[in-house]
């Protein structure tokens, strides 16, 4: 395994970034992960992706963290989602130009999977991983995507997740499923083992 810094060309200027290279074939997917809400200080470096990345290390080829603009030593200012969306297809038109012949996975936590459910119009993706996705509080779309999974996990105590617009969503998308943590928050405090033990699970 090995890591390095890098800059990515985004709409709105350079977009810091780490990419991890993994151990998998190079057959494997490539991994994108997309952070929390910016103005509530979410970073690329948050916990929980990173409890994502390592469950997810034995399946995949290579993860990208990346900074959206404004964020850490990304260049540009909050765009309240909108130019965030295309923060997330600059950063997965990178890795796929990086590794062509690799399927696309894209895993966003919180507001990171709500940038990266709007994003997948315009990528080619195989799996999407929506991480306690604020359904209710930010818009999902229920346009079917063209990717072949979706799967969405949350806690059953996470204030920001209405389940039952969650289900109604998810309804509406083959082949998605959702996945409950007992006594989890929107936050994964004391939960990022069981996290990690579904994540490995699932995938």
């Amino acid at each position: 395994m090995s890591t390095r810094n890098i800059a990515i060309s985004g709409p709105a200027g350079a977009l810091e970034a780490t990419l991890t290279m993994l151990e998998s074939s190079p057959q494997a997917p490539v991994l994108l992960l997309c952070h929390p809400h910016p103005q509530y200080g979410g970073s690329m470096h948050d916990a929980v992706l990173e409890s994502v990345e390592s469950a997810l290390a034995p399946r995949a080829r290579a993860s990208l963290r990346f900074n959206f603009r404004g964020v850490g030593g990304s260049d540009g200012t909050f765009d309240g989602g909108a130019g965030e969306v295309d923060d997330v297809i600059a950063a997965a038109q990178w890795l796929g130009s990086e590794f062509p012949s690799s399927p696309l996975w894209i895993a966003g936590y919180s507001f990171g999977s709500a940038m990266a459910w709007r994003a997948r119009s315009q990528l080619d993706l195989e799996r999407i991983i929506l991480i306690a996705p604020p359904m209710g509080a930010m818009r999902f779309d229920e346009a079917p995507t063209g990717a072949s999974a979706i799967s969405a996990i949350y806690g059953d105590a996470d204030e920001y997740v209405d389940a039952n617009a969650l289900a109604a969503w998810a309804a509406t998308q083959p082949g998605a499923t959702i996945h409950i943590i007992p006594g989890c928050d929107h936050f994964f405090g004391g939960q990022h083992q069981a996290l990690q033990r579904l994540l490995s699970a699932l995938f």
